[in-house]
């Protein structure tokens, strides 16, 4: 039977080998960025919660993003093997831009299958170590402002908003040790920027290794929030991104440092999870706007161009451009987990936490798939057909989705993606 008093934690941590001239994913198409060595070590990272009965598993991983198939097989997999229920299972990316790519992108870097291969190991052993080492544990979870600023909105310079705080739980052991720091922002892992050619796990990494170097838990743990239009504040030039990295490292650790004592216990039973398939809603396009979306690109974006064009070969050929994507929730009594299955912009973010019924919700970004940009509806209404002329961040996150073979979202993608969310929630 299950103890609705208790809540019982297991950790367990890897690091990855990145093998020599392995692409890197991130700032672009077609950049050739082939790793020449390691800067700092990426992770991969399980943590799991039972109440004595139920399990949920999260796997966090130093990449940009995750990949749908590989998502699914793996919660197979693990299903099989532990016992976990395969919705109580989620998968999610730090989003570094310096990590081997590991999800299908045309010119964003080729996957390496032996990387591919170590890392779907590393998962399945982290797993079972996690089980492992589950031990008793209470929660205290509390909000750290963002005493300066750390980045700033790509896609809406005017308003400039970003996520203004950091959702974190301690979780301690009965001796009061913390066994685990679980820290949830959003903003992208871009502070070293195309040119670095060394594997990096960027400011979420440095976040991390603050962490335990400071004593504050055995183990950290960072999901991802709502980043997909914030980037980080590039203070220090090019060649000098290591004072900037240690710059945002150490402020973000500052602020979270001075929030910690205020922190309140929190709920932790019940244990819960829901995931679910759903068609997003898309523009689907025949193959004749196909390609004439290809002559008005090919002038200023030759890429988007000749994707329109490989997508209308496609279209030609019976080409089936929906969009199935998971979406999922894990809950621990009042701890809830909104896993997005790409990159959603800030402003979803705060909706889903204003909205939901648990008073610590923390959005969970780059988990369960692929599915690219989630932009608001404000950004379809500003870049609403096809302009060359108009090529910025915002556009871009609209219109480029034919580096996947993707068709663009509907106006409501927003609106579609909180919705099903939150209803797992009735």
């Amino acid at each position: 039977m299950s103890d609705a008093s208790k809540l019982f934690l297991g950790c367990a941590e890897s690091t990855l080998e990145v093998p020599l001239f392995t692409e890197l994913y991130g700032y672009g198409p077609f950049k050739g960025r082939r790793n020449r060595g390691t800067r700092d070590p990426l992770y991969c990272r399980a943590i799991c919660f039972s109440d004595g009965q139920r399990k949920l598993l999260a796997i966090g991983t130093d990449a940009v993003v995750t990949d749908d198939t590989d998502a699914r097989i793996l919660r197979a997999q693990i299903s099989a093997e532990l016992g976990i229920l395969p919705q109580d299972i989620l998968f999610a990316g730090t989003h570094t831009h310096s990590g081997p790519a590991m999800s299908f992108g045309i010119g964003w870097g080729e996957m390496n299958p032996e990387y591919l291969a170590h890392w779907r190991a590393t998962v399945r052993q982290m797993a079972r170590g996690a089980i492992v080492d589950l031990s008793p544990v209470r929660a205290l979870a509390g909000r750290a402002p963002i005493r300066k600023a750390l980045g700033s909105n790509r896609a809406d310079p005017e308003k400039n908003e970003t996520d203004p705080e950091i959702r974190f739980v301690r979780f301690l052991r009965p001796d009061g040790r913390v066994k685990l720091l679980l820290h949830n922002h959003g903003m992208h892992g871009v502070v070293f920027g195309p040119a670095q050619m060394l594997v990096s796990a960027d400011w979420m990494g440095e976040a991390n290794r603050l962490i335990r170097e400071r004593g504050l838990a055995e183990m950290p743990f960072f999901f991802n929030g709502a980043a997909g239009d914030v980037n980080v504040l590039w203070t220090h030039k090019p060649e000098q991104r290591d004072e900037n990295l240690a710059w945002i490292g150490a402020s973000y650790i500052d602020d979270l440092t001075a929030a910690l004592d205020s922190a309140q216990e929190i709920a932790v039973a019940p244990l819960d999870g829901k995931l679910e398939t759903f068609e997003f809603p898309t523009v689907q396009e025949d193959a004749t706007t196909l390609r004439k979306n290809a002559e008005l690109l090919r002038e200023t974006w030759s890429f988007a161009a000749d994707r329109y064009l490989e997508m209308a070969v496609l279209a030609d050929r019976g080409h089936d451009f929906r969009v199935l994507k998971d979406l999922q929730r894990l809950r621990i009594g009042d701890l809830a987990f909104y896993a997005f299955p790409g990159e959603p912009f800030n402003r979803l973010g705060r909706e889903i936490m204003e909205k939901s019924p648990y008073p610590m919700a923390m959005p969970v970004s780059y988990a369960n798939g692929n599915g690219r940009y989630f932009p608001t509806p404000e950004t379809f209404d500003r870049f609403p057909v096809v302009n060359p002329e108009k090529f910025d961040y915002g556009y871009y996150e609209i219109w480029a989705g034919g580096g996947r073979y993707m068709p663009r979202y509907q106006r409501n993608i927003a609106e579609f993606i909180i919705g099903k969310l939150l209803a797992f929630d009735s």
